[in-house]
């Protein structure tokens, strides 16, 4: 998606380790410690709640970063979608990132009203389903 992906060479440069994982694999699951976020150096991840997928990140993208953000467990599970390689993002590295580039952090405040607006959409739609409640006025 425009504007919320990163150079990879850049961050690599950070951070030069690489994971590499097969199709299938678990990132993190659901409830896991928010230790470190990772950005998709080559192939999809897909993000699931509850078993379904909610989005499909590609090259450039990062997922995990609301854990480095607010230290908090992860609300998501993410999967490999065939062969992955991922850049694991430390907090330090993230903290680093945030202080220094403010590329960096436009990019995570895009990603983060990206996803905001997806989820009120979801919710929107799941308000429009529901029966009006009585007594209301319109």
């Amino acid at each position: 998606m425009p504007d919320t992906a990163f150079d990879i060479d850049a961050i690599v440069a950070g951070e030069p380790r690489v994971l590499r994982l097969a199709d299938g694999a678990v990132v993190h699951r659901r409830g896991d410690a928010g230790d470190c976020a990772y950005i998709v150096k080559r192939g999809r991840v897909e993000i699931r709640q509850k078993g379904r997928q909610v989005e499909t990140l590609s090259a450039g993208e990062i997922f995990g970063e609301m854990g480095m953000i607010d230290g908090r467990p992860r609300h998501s599970t993410a999967v490999a979608v065939g062969d992955v390689e991922l850049v694991p993002i430390t907090r330090s590295l993230f903290t680093s990132l945030v202080r220094d580039d403010e590329d960096f952090v436009l990019t995570i405040l895009r990603l983060l009203a990206r996803r905001h607006r997806a989820t009120m959409a979801l919710f929107e739609s799941c308000v429009d389903d529901l029966p009006e409640p009585v007594g209301s006025a319109a």
